[in-house]
């Protein structure tokens, strides 16, 4: 599948000006993953738990680790909405974002 480019935000840590392409992992989980400026992926922003049932326009987001930084500056940048929603997965807590209705995409 061909990704669509949905929104950019820039991130403060060495990265720049960073877009967001979603992908899908089935027909209700999007992936939503950060590529840098030349197209690299930077990191995957989602992330699919089994079993997990998401409203539409929901995305389940990895918060922790590697995307602690990025996932933050993501959600800064007006793109998104917290619902507040969390997930429990192993030790950690997936987050249910939204897209904002002012996010630019």
């Amino acid at each position: 599948m061909k990704p669509k480019l949905i929104g950019k935000f820039q991130t403060n840590y060495g990265m720049g000006m960073v877009y967001l392409s979603a992908y899908c992992y089935d027909p209700k989980f999007p992936a939503i993953v950060i590529n840098s400026l030349h197209g690299e992926p930077i990191a995957t922003l989602t992330v699919y738990i089994e079993g997990v049932v998401l409203q539409d326009g929901e995305l389940l987001v990895k918060t922790w680790s590697e995307n602690e930084r990025i996932a933050q500056q993501a959600l800064e940048s007006g793109l998104f909405e917290d619902t507040g929603k969390r997930v429990p997965t192993g030790f950690v807590e997936a987050q249910v974002w939204r897209f904002a209705d002012k996010g630019e995409r």
